[in-house]
């Protein structure tokens, strides 16, 4: 999939060791969550929801692709430039966990996370045809980890039809993605090595994701730590 130019616009306050701009890890990460918050504003209120997506790469670069009810409010408001927070694993990271602090006591806790956030032009899709192949998308991705995936078709006639009249597509096409991976990147080995294993000792899937990406990570580590906190 080809991306569009991805650049940071401020939008998360990225300390340049937790930064994450690879336009392909950015994709793969979103791709993997599937989830996200679309946030907008119509006349100075707020409008926010949460919704499963597909990335899609067109001429116009990135755009992420989903779906709402029709009564939503969110909906009136649309077009109109968006946001869209894709949440990824994150864990309270202890003090206690730093071999550093049983030296000299300098530690205070804070909590490791990825997310990216892309912003861009959300437009209402106000097609069946669209939603409809958009749903055929969508459950074929989350279904495909099944020797049994469910698709529309196999619902009653007609129903998939009552359906579609209550729901209409959206589209933002990215401007501009952030991505922030705060991994105690700013930490010596060994504290991240103590992170490591006060998260897999603490268990519980936040922490067990925060820690598999950080051991990928460890894996062509240095040891010196890059700033301070």
């Amino acid at each position: 999939m080809s991306a569009q130019e991805t650049h940071f616009a401020g939008g998360i306050y990225p300390r340049a060791y937790h930064r994450e701009s690879d336009p392909q890890t950015l994709i793969t990460f979103m791709e993997g969550v599937g989830f996200g918050q679309l946030v907008c504003a119509q006349n100075q209120e707020l409008h926010a929801t949460g919704i499963p997506f597909l990335v899609r790469g067109t001429a116009e670069g990135i755009c992420l692709e989903g779906h709402l009810h029709r009564s939503n409010p969110q909906v009136k408001a649309l077009p109109v430039e968006g946001l869209f927070i894709v949440q990824g694993p994150h864990a309270y990271i202890r003090p206690a966990w730093y071999e550093t602090k049983k030296r000299d006591g300098k530690a205070v806790p804070t909590w490791n996370y990825l997310i990216v956030q892309a912003r861009g032009r959300v437009e209402v899709l106000d097609d069946k045809d669209w939603v409809l192949a958009h749903l055929h998308a969508l459950s074929a991705a989350n279904e495909a980890a099944w020797d049994d995936p469910w698709h529309p078709d196999m619902t009653p006639p007609g129903y998939m039809e009552m359906l579609l009249g209550g729901i209409v597509g959206i589209r933002m096409t990215v401007s501009v993605m952030d991505g922030l991976w705060k991994l105690s990147a700013n930490q010596p080995r060994e504290n991240r090595l103590g992170v490591i294993r006060g998260l897999r000792e603490s268990g519980g899937l936040g922490a067990l994701g925060v820690a598999e990406v950080m051991e990928s990570r460890e894996r062509g580590a240095s040891d010196d730590a890059m700033a301070p906190i």
